[in-house]
């Protein structure tokens, strides 16, 4: 089948484009007839085996690139998929291109396209969110909504429950979380204590961290995107100066600042006031004036720690309340 401006057919990855053990592409050849000429002769270009009616699963070879499994799921529809490496993806889109596909982000894709078998417009949202969700407290949470909509009817979102669902929304998107004070408090400690692993250089030399670092540290359930900045100093060099004023471009705008000190030191002078105060190295000395203390070396006040940061992210509160979360994209209107 030569490339041909004239094919309906289009398709998109359905599976993140990363290491994995099977991928999803899904194809949809725009038509409604049962039989899709278009549809069929792609897969047959593509896997050399003709025959493609609705409910056809088959083990094909996928032109050569891999063994597959390919699923004609809906009248125009199919899904196509391979083994999860990450070049076989990208060289079955190409081969799927210079067929005459047109490939297109599935963020385009309307939600009801991408899960046929959802039984709502809501349920659709649900099951789209759900595949994008970072934290693992937002999946009971979501698998409900479609029962609380339509439960709920048709009345609109109060003011309180839109609140309620920005908090929520940090479930799907990882919120920022940025620790940042003096030089040599235990920050970078701290930081891959959270990780379970080394994240940040820790030393007992000032300046260590000359840059922020980052990473996801799954905090009980809460994914965040964690920031560890460089120590609050006079910097010796302009490439050390540089890094600390990126760090406090990265403070302003973060969802959580933390200010980290020890009971050697004073409070950070931060470029907005922080949202947490902790006290780290607490087996070397007692702060009084803190939020939560810790000791990422014994591992004290740990935990504590965790469900703090977790309450002023995400409440618990939000997590045990019976009501709607308006989870989807604010600018589409859908019918629950």
């Amino acid at each position: 089948m030569a490339t041909h401006p004239s094919n309906p057919t289009r398709a998109w990855l359905a599976t993140p484009l990363c290491p994995g053990g099977i991928a999803v592409i899904q194809v949809d050849a725009g038509a409604e007839d049962i039989r899709t000429p278009s549809l069929d002769a792609t897969l047959e270009a593509l896997t050399g085996r003709s025959g493609w009616p609705p409910a056809t699963v088959r083990r094909c070879d996928l032109a050569g690139i891999d063994e597959g499994v390919v699923a004609v799921v809906a009248p125009g529809g199919a899904m196509i998929m391979p083994h999860g490496g990450v070049r076989i993806v990208q060289r079955l889109l190409l081969r799927l291109s210079e067929l005459g596909v047109r490939l297109v982000p599935a963020e385009e894709i309307a939600p009801e396209q991408l899960y046929p078998e959802a039984a709502s417009s809501i349920e659709a949202e649900m099951l789209v969110t759900l595949a994008r969700a970072a934290s693992p407290l937002a999946i009971d949470l979501l698998l409900d909504q479609p029962r609380r909509w339509r439960e709920a009817g048709p009345r609109p979102l109060t003011n309180e429950d839109r609140a309620r669902s920005h908090r929520l929304d940090r479930l799907v998107r990882p919120p920022s979380v940025v620790v940042a004070g003096p030089a040599n408090v235990g920050k970078s400690t701290l930081t891959n204590a959270l990780a379970g692993r080394t994240v940040s250089i820790a030393a007992d030399l000032a300046g260590t961290t000359r840059d922020y670092t980052t990473g996801t540290i799954d905090l009980n359930g809460l994914v965040v995107r964690w920031f560890d900045t460089p120590g609050l100093r006079d910097a010796a060099d302009e490439i050390e100066s540089r890094a600390i004023a990126l760090a406090a471009n990265l403070m302003r705008s973060c969802d959580l600042l933390i200010a980290m000190t020890d009971a050697e030191h004073d409070w950070p002078d931060l470029p907005r006031p922080p949202d947490l105060r902790v006290a780290g190295r607490c087996d070397l000395g007692a702060r009084a004036d803190a939020d939560a203390v810790v000791s990422a070396k014994t591992g004290e006040g740990i935990e504590a720690f965790v469900r703090i940061v977790r309450e002023r992210l995400v409440p618990a509160a939000d997590l045990a309340h019976e009501g709607r979360w308006g989870f989807w994209d604010r600018g589409r209107a859908f019918a629950p």
